[in-house]
């Protein structure tokens, strides 16, 4: 019964943390009928042939860097 409430505790949580937030911004000429949407906090690119996460997403990159300072402040406790 634990293994139960368990699995269904941690299926909510996976379901629940969905950021519905999404922008429809025009990209660039050369893709035609392309926009761009904020997904769960990341930028992705949609076109009539698919979808594909931004090389160069903004939220990524805020999250790269907030990484590496916290890995360079325990290098340097260290």
């Amino acid at each position: 019964m634990k293994k139960i409430i368990l699995l269904a505790l941690t299926a909510l949580m996976m379901v629940g943390c969905c950021d519905k937030t999404t922008n429809n911004i025009p990209v660039g000429e050369g893709l035609h009928d392309a926009h761009l949407y904020n997904i769960d906090s990341c930028e992705y690119i949609v076109w009539a042939g698919g979808l594909a996460h931004k090389g160069n997403c903004r939220f990524c990159k805020e999250r790269r860097q907030k990484e590496l300072k916290e890995l360079v402040i325990k290098l340097k406790e260290k």
